[in-house]
């Protein structure tokens, strides 16, 4: 069996990174939100963190260019530390499986220049036979044809319960899902459990 994680709010715990991005950027969460939204998700774009410093110093939030330097550097330190915001028990879970000796597959959707830095900078990539960084849909993604044309069962590990039945449905009925709970675990009708975070898969693998 292939176990097809997700990064962000499965494996990584987005909502402690964010409130910490917003202090550097010198944002309230909901001014971080809504510049997430406006900035980029709104047009169907991954964040990207140097394209938000550039706005907010063009607006004048940012009132100087050295200003804006120094947040990129603290930005870049931050990124630097990733593990610090895995969700409680991750690692050991990710190590438990990989010892029963599961294939393990990271595929997470966003911009290169914000995903790339969170998995190289963390402990967790050892425990994964490939990572896949998707810019567009994950869906839309050629493994998932070749995870669909394999003779391999499939367990869709993520939070996103409207992109994990969208994933399923190109792979085939061999796919099963694991949905966590998270901010879009309930974004379209569904019949899965959603469960607390991936800790729970030792109960069931």
């Amino acid at each position: 069996m292939i176990l097809l994680f997700d990064l962000d709010h499965t494996i990584l715990d987005v909502e402690k990174f964010k409130k910490e991005k917003s202090k550097l950027f010198r944002l309230t969460p909901e001014e971080n939100e809504k510049h997430g939204f406006e900035l980029f998700k709104k047009h169907g774009k991954g964040y990207n963190p140097y394209q938000h410093i550039k706005f907010l110093r063009d607006s004048n939030h940012i009132q100087t260019d050295k200003e804006a330097e120094i947040i990129t550097q603290q930005f870049n330190e931050a990124i630097k530390d990733t593990d610090k915001y895995l969700i409680d028990g991750a690692e050991n879970t990710l190590s438990y499986l990989k010892e029963k000796g599961y294939k393990m597959v990271l595929m997470t959707f966003g911009d290169l220049q914000m995903q790339k830095p969170k998995v190289d900078n963390s402990r967790i990539k050892k425990y994964f036979e490939k990572i896949i960084y998707s810019e567009k849909d994950k869906s839309e993604n050629e493994f998932l044809k070749e995870l669909a044309n394999s003779n391999e069962d499939v367990l869709i590990i993520n939070d996103h319960a409207e992109q994990s039945l969208a994933m399923q449905k190109v792979i085939g009925p061999k796919a099963k899902i694991f949905l966590v709970k998270g901010p879009y675990a309930e974004n379209t009708d569904h019949k899965e459990t959603i469960h607390n975070n991936i800790n729970e898969l030792k109960n069931i693998l």
